[in-house]
């Protein structure tokens, strides 16, 4: 009798317009991911996902599912794609260009060091040129900060080691001549 009625009373409940506004189902994302190291696993795996595919198959959602919709990147700006980059649309901007650069992008022995919502990863980086397939490989090292409790990355700095043969392998000159 419970279970029956408690399914009834649903389906009033769900029936009725004049309910209070429910919140957005669109993107609710349950994470289990707090510690600095499960965020940063999460955000890799979907960014090497978002890196493989191609310009019209990208989705941007398990990305975006990492990241603080407030989330500020600042990219070298002896990068091709140098700048700062903020909040969900700024940081997919950033993708879209390094995804036009690389088409293969992976961050490997990483080694996580924290306190607390401050994070230092350093590791391997390495990308695969999209148009020639040239690799590029080296030393990342990234500071990064994180809301453990929102389970997000909130702020990316990364230190590349070699930013001329980055550039080289894409074409370019050293500041991106």
């Amino acid at each position: 009798f419970f279970a029956s009625s408690f399914i009834i009373i649903i389906i009033i409940m769900s029936s009725t317009n004049n309910l209070a506004p429910r919140p957005s189902l669109t993107r609710t994302v349950s994470h289990n991911a707090r510690t600095a190291e499960d965020i940063l696993t999460r955000f890799y795996a979907a960014e090497r996902r978002y890196m493989a595919s191609p310009a019209e198959k990208r989705d941007f959602g398990d990305l975006e599912d990492t990241l603080s919709p407030e989330v500020l990147v600042h990219q070298s700006p002896d990068m091709p794609y140098g700048g700062e980059y903020q909040g969900h649309d700024g940081f997919r901007s950033w993708s879209e260009a390094m995804a036009t650069c690389f088409d293969r992008m992976e961050v490997s022995e990483r080694q996580v060091l924290h306190n607390g919502n401050e994070v230092v990863v350093t590791s391997t980086l390495r990308m695969r040129v999209r148009k020639s397939g040239e690799e590029v490989l080296g030393p990342l090292i990234q500071w990064i900060k994180v809301d453990r409790d929102a389970g997000t990355i909130k702020e990316i700095r990364p230190f590349y080691w070699n930013v001329r043969g980055i550039n080289e392998a894409l074409g370019r000159g050293m500041y991106g001549q």
